[in-house]
């Protein structure tokens, strides 16, 4: 590939996309080594960053031939640049002093950084890791930002905020006096795993093995009344880590019938809230919005900088009504929601909608064959650059390609 010297008032990101990055912030440790199901969604979706990010930045690749081009059809323009390691060594010169973006911070991430900056010559500015972070990565402090808005929204009734068990028999006798069903949750967790449906009063000996498994690892585990849920939706903000925190979009997604992430809806930011009104009052989202955002500036402002995402649901609470809960947990990272905020401003034609999705197939070829059958069946088309319907891959797919994120707009 070849460089030329950027100039530029803007400072440029080096993106890096390292999902799971919260087992890397409970472990605390710079050589924490996903296992191989992670390292495997990181190679495959290494330039999903590319669709999120700003014009002049780049995104670090592992492998040469993920910046092949040829899967991307030609009206598509990527912001970013990929970089393998391989070309920072030989063209570090060349490139402009840059700001490390990783999708989630964590030791780990930073270590990489730091790595290239002293290795490989690359001018970048790393943040520091704070052991605060652990604790504010943790469902707890989410907890705690619960309290503080149903605090501040008296009038407004919310679900219990989960409590914190650090003992299997602790768990066990709050299920014996308390009516389920309940979702019991580790403390370091996002996206719908590491969740455990219990739906009994008492744990049977699986349940109990995984529970004690999770306290071993990870000290305590949350329980929490389970709801019936209607629409899972978040709200995405950034906070610069000098007590300001700004809003950057609401975004509605889906999950299945265990809470596992299946998608992004792909609408205009409008049109998402008015999904919302239909079960409550604009006045009610307007409240929410603004107690969050306040106690988010009181607890992240001052002692973050990047993005997070408020996870939210909308659930029954009778066969006529609905309530909100407006802080199931804080994702201190890019999220899912807001890459489909930048998709679409970005690159989907304002009079389209669609859903935005991460797939993934065990059985080899699969996933490839899937991304030719879907070329076929919905070939897109495009509007001065922008998708206005079909489908499009935002990576490339080979025969060895297992994890996929793709857009099927209409």
């Amino acid at each position: 590939m070849l460089l030329t010297k950027i100039w530029s008032n803007k400072q440029s990101k080096l993106h890096y996309y390292n999902p799971g990055h919260e087992t890397a912030v409970w472990q605390n440790s710079t050589h924490y080594t996903p296992p191989a199901s992670v390292r495997a969604i990181v190679n495959d979706l290494a330039l999903l960053p590319a669709w999120y990010a700003d014009e002049g930045d780049y995104v670090f690749i592992s492998r040469p031939e993920q910046q092949l081009s040829d899967w991307l059809p030609m009206p598509v323009h990527l912001f970013a640049t990929p970089l393998t390691r391989k070309e920072i060594r030989t063209n570090a010169a060349l490139l402009p002093r840059m700001e490390a973006a990783p999708w989630g911070l964590s030791p780990q991430s930073v270590h990489l950084f730091e790595e290239l900056k002293q290795k490989e010559g690359l001018n970048i500015d790393c943040p520091v890791w704070k052991n605060e972070y652990v604790t504010l990565t943790n469902r707890q402090t989410a907890a705690g930002c619960l309290a503080e808005i149903q605090q501040s929204l008296p009038h407004i009734s919310f679900p219990a905020p989960p409590v914190f068990l650090s003992q299997l028999e602790e768990v066990e006798d709050y299920l014996h006096w308390h009516t389920g069903p309940f979702v019991l949750k580790t403390p370091y967790s996002s996206s719908g795993r590491g969740l455990l449906w219990v739906n009994e009063k008492r744990l049977n000996d699986s349940e109990r093995k995984q529970i004690h498994g999770i306290i071993r690892k990870q000290h305590t585990v949350s329980l929490e009344q389970a709801l019936d849920k209607e629409a899972d939706f978040a709200m995405e903000f950034y906070s610069d880590g000098k007590g300001s925190l700004r809003y950057e979009g609401l975004s509605i997604f889906i999950t299945n019938r265990r809470g596992a992430y299946k998608g992004n809806r792909l609408q205009t930011q409008s049109a998402l809230w008015q999904q919302l009104l239909k079960y409550t009052g604009e006045d009610t989202l307007n409240s929410i919005q603004q107690s969050v955002s306040d106690v988010l500036c009181h607890t992240f402002a001052s002692r973050y900088t990047g993005y997070l995402g408020v996870d939210m649901l909308v659930y029954k609470k009778d066969k006529e009504s609905f309530g909100i809960h407006p802080c199931i947990e804080i994702n201190l990272r890019y999220t899912m929601g807001l890459t489909a905020i930048r998709l679409f401003e970005n690159h989907i034609d304002s009079s389209a909608e669609g859903i935005f999705n991460i797939l993934c197939e065990n059985t080899p070829h699969l996933a490839y064959e899937q991304h030719i059958l879907m070329k076929q069946m919905y070939p897109p088309t495009f509007k001065n650059g922008r998708l206005q319907k079909g489908y499009l891959s935002l990576c490339p797919v080979t025969t060895h390609t297992r994890y996929t994120a793709c857009i099927l707009a209409k």
